[in-house]
């Protein structure tokens, strides 16, 4: 800094002033960036990090400055990514482990105040069911696809798991938790129910058992749940198209609403839960609509929770196994 004013002191003239004042400015952005700088805030923890929707959690964590990041992934391929894609997440701030496993979570868990839960089991198209769905069409006979599971079935992710990683929290004297849910739970007749094998693995339900475990959870506490029912997830950029919350999955009632939202919305919500007193203890629906809705670059937090009227989701409605 010294050395850029005694450059500027010995400019004369305004073009070289000019000239002058480049080169310092160029001197101190590379002083500036020779290191990230990695914020120092109140600790978040994000499992499930390695996904679309968790990773951009993260992302947005990280570009808003306020906290100390943390992300949990399931391999170190995971991980790799995951700091390709948000080059100033701190390395060491990304851990390995297993949510089926408590014993690999204590360091990821380690004097956190929030977590971002966006783990769920995903499912994989078995690629021979697709040709008796051809030939059932070709012969007017209705089959469906059949799916498995990638790194485990719902019962051990989305009930085991996630109760494994509320009870870190709770043990990490965490004071929020924001959950990422689906929508679909009050609905028996579920198509992401009939997902896996026989008449399906319930997906919905074991996410809607882990739900009321952790609302149970806290009112034994002094942590703060907010619990996001999102609907179906999209890659369309953040910020742009209308959304809508409820309770109960009413707004599907309406054939004409877009029953898709961006994972850019879904994260922007879970983020800003983090700091709204509104969004505490509160469960909701958020997915698009065609009409009527707002848009997330329009409000905040707070006003878009208004629209619930203080509702919250009724979990007496198809209760969870």
């Amino acid at each position: 800094r010294a050395a850029g004013l005694r450059l500027l002191r010995a400019c004369r003239s305004p073009r070289l002033l000019r000239a002058c004042l480049a080169a310092a400015a160029a001197w101190g952005l590379s002083r500036t960036t020779s290191a990230p700088a990695f914020a120092q805030g109140k600790r978040v923890l994000v499992t499930g990090a390695g996904g679309r929707t968790g990773s951009i959690v993260v992302e947005k964590l990280v570009s808003s400055g306020r906290y100390d990041v943390r992300a949990l992934v399931t391999s170190e391929s995971s991980k790799k990514a995951l700091l390709n894609k948000v080059e100033m997440l701190n390395p060491k701030a990304v851990f390995v482990g297993d949510i089926q496993q408590p014993g690999t979570l204590a360091d990821a868990f380690k004097g956190i105040f929030a977590l971002v839960c966006v783990t769920s089991a995903v499912p994989k198209l078995k690629i021979w069911s697709i040709f008796p769905v051809i030939f059932g069409k070709l012969f007017r006979r209705q089959t469906k696809p059949k799916f498995g599971w990638r790194g485990g079935k719902p019962e051990q992710v989305d009930w085991e798991g996630q109760r494994n990683q509320f009870d870190c929290a709770k043990d990490a004297n965490a004071k929020k938790v924001v959950l990422v849910g689906t929508m679909t739970g009050t609905e028996k007749d579920s198509f992401l129910n009939s997902i896996g094998e026989g008449d399906g693995d319930q997906i919905v339900m074991w996410k809607r058992k882990a739900e009321v475990y952790l609302m149970d959870l806290c009112k034994k506490s002094d942590i703060a749940y907010t619990i996001v029912h999102a609907g179906g997830l999209g890659d369309a950029p953040g910020g742009q198209d209308l959304v809508e919350v409820g309770v109960d999955d009413k707004i599907r009632e309406d054939p004409k609403n877009n029953r898709r939202i961006s994972r850019a919305d879904v994260a922007e919500v879970c983020v800003r839960a983090l700091a709204c007193d509104e969004a505490a203890n509160r469960s909701f629906d958020l997915t698009g609509v065609a009409a009527g809705g707002v848009r997330l670059s329009d409000v905040q937090l707070p006003e878009l929770l208004d629209r619930l009227k203080g509702s919250n989701c009724d979990y007496s409605i198809n209760p969870p196994p």
